[in-house]
């Protein structure tokens, strides 16, 4: 019986190196690296492309979206979402705090349909729970039905996830940081 266990062992411990290597690989989009292709769309936070009462305020310095016009080792030129093709800005990296590349888009509907469900659960039961008037006819427990409560929290619930799930079907830029190399 020990010699069975050993021999076990043995195997186990001998395959899980090979067995490692040869698993199933998540295949990711690689980060993008500096410099940035000219035109790819960015996102940046810098005190170059915040207004004056951005800089100081309590918020900190503001993100600006735009385009990458050309970058350097040590520079980024960079025009802001509605400006003119004249109007760039020249920042040198190590004035950029953080810098954000957009790689396509995405819809969150599930998310804010699970959310708005959720939500409307709370609000189909308060609306449930208000309307709620067993002492006119002469109960007055202080406790209504179950089918009065349920059909408040079914209302609630679609009414909550159709609003979400149309909310959520609009699609937004998906961020991916980039690493600015510091000079």
């Amino acid at each position: 019986m020990r010699l069975i266990r050993l021999i076990c062992l043995g195997l186990l411990v001998a395959a899980s190196p090979s067995a490692a290597q040869d698993g199933l690989e998540v295949v990711q989009s690689p980060a993008p690296g500096w410099p940035l292709a000219a035109g790819s769309r960015v996102r940046i936070r810098s005190a170059f492309v915040s207004a004056v009462a951005d800089r100081y305020g309590t918020l900190g310095f503001r993100y600006a979206t735009g385009s990458v016009v050309s970058a350097t080792p040590d520079t980024l030129t960079f025009r802001a979402d509605g400006d003119s093709a004249a109007a760039t800005a020249i920042i040198p990296t190590r004035r950029i705090l953080k810098l954000e590349i957009a790689q396509g888009t995405h819809t969150s509907e599930l998310k804010d349909a699970l959310i708005g469900a959720a939500g409307g659960l709370v609000a189909g039961e308060a609306f449930a729970a208000m309307t709620h008037n067993s002492c006119q006819e002469g109960n007055c427990d202080g406790f209504y039905s179950p089918g009065v409560i349920n059909t408040g929290r079914l209302i609630g619930v679609l009414a909550g996830a159709a609003i979400g799930a149309w909310m959520g079907k609009h699609p937004s830029e998906t961020w991916v940081p980039v690493e600015v190399p510091r000079r």
